[in-house]
């Protein structure tokens, strides 16, 4: 506690109101732009150093498991560069160091084991705990997300693929619905959080654009006969009700209550409209979960991913300008109703509350 706030903590003890020592004051976080530009540098960064390790010992290079030895060391070495205390230029470097280390490492699992399917799952293993046990914020962010995106193309592999996006979408709705369980852990998990979301917009953009049905990785592969492209959307509406329907426990709300049937219904019509408009259930998800925890960078990805769904479903329909403007008159309308309905729901149960 600085100086001048020493009387006061003083002045409160002998008033009895509080006890013990000061409180020792937080450092401050450094802004989300620095936080970004630090991000990005540290990507520049690792070229940099990959580059100078091709240069300098080439040998790495062309021997896998020199390479995955030297980028767990490499790894080992930036954990213990971030645990140092808060230093931008340290936490800079340290991020380096790791994203350079996991370019070695991915190198030398693709070139060394000859089986995509199994060194997708290794990465996507190491990412996730790299994710867990990286005591940075930005580094568990991106580790979370390379996790996603490494889980989806080992299910891709396996002829699975329009079932990873609906994983990831429940891995991050149970996440941001018990933030709060695990107070000691809670930047742990907004971290975990953000990378599941970022994750989550963009395999639901590869389903929306169909890019799982190309690439040089998925070329190969042959889907499953129970796969199909439906089932997408059918597990994200599941999903969408299963958050809805904790919001409204969290909320007191009984299942039995108007209000709480009403959101319960208007979710399943939603998750039904989202498999003809793929996407939607996605963005309204990240925007309630937002809405809910007062998160104001979820509700602006969630308005953002729910906008580009909406556009890209309404340039992509094969149908006439008129066709496409009758059905977002229509759409606005009943929403338009949707909203009334709840407005004289809730005034009706405040009422009764009252009365």
């Amino acid at each position: 506690m600085s100086q001048s706030s020493q009387p006061v903590w003083a002045t409160l003890q002998q008033a009895g109101l509080v006890q013990g020592n000061a409180p020792i004051p937080a450092q401050p976080e450094s802004p989300w732009f620095v936080k970004v530009l630090l991000a990005f540098s540290g990507w520049l960064a690792s070229l940099f150093l990959l580059g100078f390790l091709g240069a300098g010992f080439e040998v790495i290079f062309r021997n896998t498991v020199a390479s995955a030895i030297t980028g767990s060391v490499m790894i080992g070495a930036a954990y213990f560069i971030l645990r140092i205390p808060k230093n931008e230029f340290v936490e800079h470097i340290g991020l380096a160091v790791s994203l350079a280390g996991q370019a070695l490492i991915t190198w030398s699992l693709f070139q060394g084991l000859n089986n995509d399917k199994l060194a997708w799952i290794i990465l996507a293993l190491l990412q996730a705990g790299l994710a867990v046990v990286m005591p940075n914020f930005i580094h568990r962010v991106f580790s979370s997300f390379i996790a996603a995106f490494s889980f989806s193309m080992a299910l891709t592999q396996f002829g699975a693929p329009y079932i990873f996006s609906s994983i990831v979408m429940f891995i991050a709705a149970w996440l941001w619905l018990h933030e709060f369980h695990f107070p000691k852990h809670i930047r742990k998990i907004h971290a975990l959080g953000y990378g599941a979301v970022l994750g989550l917009i963009q395999l639901k953009s590869f389903d929306l654009f169909g890019i799982h049905h190309l690439g040089w990785s998925m070329g190969r592969m042959n889907t499953e006969l129970w796969v199909r492209p439906w089932m997408a959307e059918v597990l994200a509406g599941v999903v969408m009700v299963y958050v809805v329907w904790q919001l409204l426990q969290r909320m007191g709300h009984r299942l039995s209550a108007p209000l709480a049937s009403t959101a319960l219904l208007g979710t399943v019509i939603l998750s039904a409209v989202s498999v003809e408009a793929p996407g939607i259930t996605v963005g309204m998800m990240i925007l309630l979960l937002g809405f809910a925890g007062s998160n104001r960078v979820l509700m602006g990805l969630g308005i953002i991913s729910l906008l580009f769904y909406i556009s890209a479903y309404y340039y992509l329909l094969d149908a006439t300008l008129l066709m496409k403007a009758e059905t977002l008159l229509v759409t606005g309308m009943v929403l338009l109703l949707v909203r009334w309905l709840l407005l004289k729901i809730i005034h009706r149960e405040k009422g009764a509350t009252h009365g």
